[in-house]
């Protein structure tokens, strides 16, 4: 599981380092407006441990010193995405009209998932952003992607899942390209000496639905409904439903 993750990162470093080294990387065009952003989806996302947030924050720190003009996430806002039920649009009204069923298949689909853990070691990057690479151990995270999708499928809200691609890793997107860059050189080289970079694990003991815009903006981000879970580790007998708590 561990090589075949490893594999996509060190993929998609390589089709892009060469990108950001000549300076020529993909700045967004609503970041690089600096106006709101309107679009609105439903995600169903886990936060990484307070451990990992202020090594990550550390390490943005130090990207922040090469390349200030871009857009970093805050602590509070990384996140790893389990599925996006739709993705963040402006046409969100009528997928929004229809919550309360999301709410039900997540609550179905999350019925019995114990904890997940996640590793946190290394980055990789697109044309348009950095990442921090994660890690998991067995398919308990991808089976609980695979049963949300069953449960969007059953509930006849499967229309706007795996929107852009279908989801498989377990990253952070950390920040994202919204002016040209002042050295790609340097910003290339730092990440080179990033790329096995040990930021922490974490144990997935609690999951959250959202609302929210494409950059899980804090300010914008509303949590519909939070989940524990408290089902058996693999491997183990029995099992809990998870406890769901309102916000």
């Amino acid at each position: 599981m561990r090589t075949g993750l490893q594999q996509r990162y060190d993929q998609l470093w390589s089709a892009t380092v060469g990108t950001i080294r000549a300076g020529t990387v993909e700045t967004d065009p609503v970041l690089a407006a600096g106006t709101p952003d309107r679009r609105r989806g439903l995600t169903v996302i886990a936060r990484p441990s307070p451990h990992v947030r202020r090594r990550v924050a550390a390490f943005l720190g130090q990207l922040r010193e090469i390349e200030p003009d871009q857009h970093y996430y805050a602590p509070s806002e990384l996140h790893v995405t389990v599925l996006s039920l739709f993705t963040a649009t402006v046409d969100h009204e009528s997928f929004l009209a229809h919550t309360e069923r999301y709410v039900s298949a997540v609550d179905s689909a999350l019925r019995g998932v114990a904890p997940i853990r996640i590793g946190f070691t290394g980055v990789t990057a697109t044309p348009g952003a950095i990442m921090i690479q994660g890690f998991f151990e067995d398919d308990s995270l991808n089976d609980l992607r695979d049963s949300l999708r069953q449960q969007l499928r059953a509930h006849a809200l499967a229309g706007g899942v795996d929107g852009r691609y279908r989801l498989e890793t377990a990253h952070l997107t950390v920040a994202r390209f919204r002016a040209p860059l002042h050295d790609g050189a340097r910003l290339a080289a730092m990440l080179e000496r990033a790329r096995r970079r040990p930021f922490g694990a974490s144990d997935i003991r609690n999951v959250s639905l959202v609302e929210n815009d494409w950059y899980m903006t804090r300010r914008v981000t509303r949590t519909v409904k939070r989940y524990r879970l408290s089902g058996a580790a693999r491997g183990a007998r029995g099992g809990e439903k998870p406890d769901p708590i309102t916000r």
